[in-house]
């Protein structure tokens, strides 16, 4: 596990937000989102609060919360899968927050106990290294049902779902799509052309960016983040659907301090903050009225799976079961 530290700078404006005391100006959060940095650096100039952040997986923070009894190690949980929120929701690990600017949003996007609220949405696309699939001559993926072809044996790299709210959300969606018997029959022809799995959501893209691999099923951000960084990479999204989570933000039961993290949630979920994250993230602020860049716009407007994401939380513990007992050797 890695781990990341930011220590962000002062206050130069304030934004309207919560009364919060001199003692909480200071913030630490588990975070899983592209473009943190400057996300969290306009947080502090609009509201003077610090804020120190770990990067970790949403599987991995539940993991954390699970091996602690519940101690909150942090004050706010930003970003990562919401099937990890709905079961530390329902295991009390969650302090309910119901942020006034929750009114702007669908109903669908947040918990109506306040437990958590989504913030943007995520999606699972295909990176593609152009250099590697040339040179071993291989067709460019278009689906699901494509990944199972034995042309791409030992090219296809994914994470584990145990970890990565991302390829939760991938798992779930196929299930979703296909019925669990069709789904897991599709799930095994995948994994026959993949090597291992990794632990970290961006892991495969990275790693076929570089050339370890050919194929990498990936979160939508993290290909674009790479794309713009100059990467000879192509991405597409499967023709058969596309699978997409809702990132939330919550606060942690016993935080040290809730109004801090009552002013970050408040501050993101806001007219200002959801701007922020379209300037600094390719995920898609949940918000109405906020302008998305065009790639974004297409993935909003790609063929998502038609998928209920909470039934999906709440249904975590025994799909992760199933993936164990087929896959979890691997």
């Amino acid at each position: 596990m890695s781990k990341k530290f930011g220590a962000l700078a002062a206050a130069v404006m304030m934004l309207a937000v919560p009364a919060v005391g001199a003692e909480e100006k200071k913030l630490s959060i588990f975070i899983a989102y592209t473009g943190v940095d400057g996300i969290l650096q306009e947080f502090t100039k609009d509201t003077g609060i610090e804020v120190e952040y770990l990067a970790m997986s949403s599987g991995e923070v539940l993991t954390r919360l699970r091996a602690a009894k519940g101690k909150a190690q942090a004050d706010v949980w930003f970003g990562g899968g919401l099937d990890s929120y709905v079961a530390a929701a329902g295991e009390g690990f969650l302090e309910p927050y119901a942020s006034p600017e929750r009114a702007a949003y669908d109903p669908m996007f947040y918990n109506a106990d306040g437990y958590w609220s989504g913030i943007s949405l995520g999606a699972v696309d295909f990176v593609v290294n152009s250099e590697i699939m040339a040179k071993k001559n291989l067709p460019m993926p278009r689906s699901w049902q494509d990944l199972t072809d034995p042309v791409y044996k030992g090219e296809v790299l994914m994470a584990t779902p145990a970890v990565s709210g991302t390829f939760y959300a991938m798992v779930w969606a196929i299930l979703s799509a296909k019925g669990e018997e069709e789904g897991w029959k599709l799930l095994e022809g995948i994994d026959a052309n993949v090597p291992y799995y990794s632990k970290r959501g961006a892991e495969p893209a990275n790693k076929v960016s570089t050339g370890e691999a050919a194929i990498a099923v990936a979160p939508f951000d993290t290909g674009e983040k790479l794309k713009g960084e100059g990467y000879t990479i192509e991405t597409a999204f499967p023709a058969d659907g596309v699978p997409w989570y809702i990132a939330p933000v919550a606060l942690f039961k016993g935080a040290r301090n809730p109004e801090a993290g009552k002013a970050l949630i408040d501050w993101v979920l806001s007219a200002k903050g959801q701007e922020t994250l379209a300037k600094y993230t390719t995920q898609a602020p949940i918000r109405p009225g906020v302008k998305l860049a065009p790639a974004v716009q297409a993935m909003r407007d790609s063929n998502l799976v038609k998928a209920d994401v909470v039934e999906g939380g709440a249904q975590r513990k025994r799909v992760l079961a199933a993936w164990q007992e087929r896959f979890g050797s691997k």
